[in-house]
């Protein structure tokens, strides 16, 4: 009988569009381009382009207002698609703003 050792599995690593960390898959959130709109996908399982974000506030309301974005998810966002994230930010931080 021998004995095989067996490596621990590497997690997958993402980088926030926003201010660039990169840390485990699991700890961002993904926003995702449908042909419909532009929305966040905790499930990570969504078909579509997608682009990763922090938890943090200013990580969002960099990555929405200043276009990162847009520019990695290769897209304009709509006001639409700007107040659901927004909203969705909203959950996230537990802020009411």
């Amino acid at each position: 009988m021998t004995a095989t050792k067996t490596r621990p599995r590497a997690l997958p690593q993402r980088t926030c569009v926003a201010c660039g960390t990169t840390t485990n898959k699991r700890e961002l959130v993904r926003i995702v381009r449908t042909a419909d709109a532009v929305l966040a996908d905790p499930t990570g399982k969504l078909a579509g382009r997608g682009a990763y974000i922090c938890h943090r506030p200013e990580c969002w309301e960099q990555a929405i207002k200043k276009g990162r974005l847009a520019r990695s998810l290769k897209t304009t966002l709509t006001e639409n698609d700007t107040s659901a994230l927004r909203a969705y930010a909203a959950t996230l931080t537990g802020s009411t703003d």
